[in-house]
């Protein structure tokens, strides 16, 4: 056998293996970044429904909900005086409804309220995602209870998000 050709083939060996093994490792490159980026989608995914839950909590203090409480009294009351029966255990609808007259909503302050108005602004200004939220609950507080604070964020975020 001729000792040119054996170096031809052990060449083409040679190529041939490299070659595979830059595919193969091409192939794990590719599945490692398309795992970093699902990775980073479902990270993005948790950081803005942690963000939207926080929006909200703002949101609830601008429209002066503050934290909701239940009276056990009044509960106990419900049961000792037989205003929940054993019907409304079956029905969960009515059950729910006796059973908000023992909550309550603590209201919060003026300047808290005034402080959430703007801070929502600022955040949707800053956050894409909650642009539509905002304008909405802007909108919806404008429209419900009038308040100028809402008109000047909403006038705000018009105004720095056409810049």
């Amino acid at each position: 056998m001729d000792l040119g050709f054996v170096v031809q083939i052990a060449t083409a060996i040679s190529l041939l293996v490299t070659a595979v093994a830059a595919v193969v490792t091409l192939r794990e490159y590719r599945l490692k970044v398309a795992a970093e980026r699902r990775q980073q989608e479902s990270a993005q995914a948790e950081i803005d429904v942690r963000l939207l839950q926080l929006f909200v909590e703002t949101m609830r203090i601008a429209i002066s909900r503050g934290d909701s409480h239940v009276s056990e009294k009044c509960i106990e009351q419900l049961f000792e005086r037989e205003m929940i029966t054993e019907q409304d255990l079956e029905n969960p609808d009515e059950f729910l409804r006796k059973l908000r007259a023992c909550s309550f909503d603590v209201p919060t302050g003026a300047a808290s309220q005034a402080a959430a108005i703007a801070a929502i602004a600022v955040l949707a200004k800053r956050y894409e995602i909650l642009r539509q939220p905002a304008r909405a609950g802007l909108e919806s507080m404008l429209e419900t209870d009038g308040r100028p604070e809402a008109e000047k964020a909403l006038a705000y975020l018009d105004r720095v998000l056409s810049d």
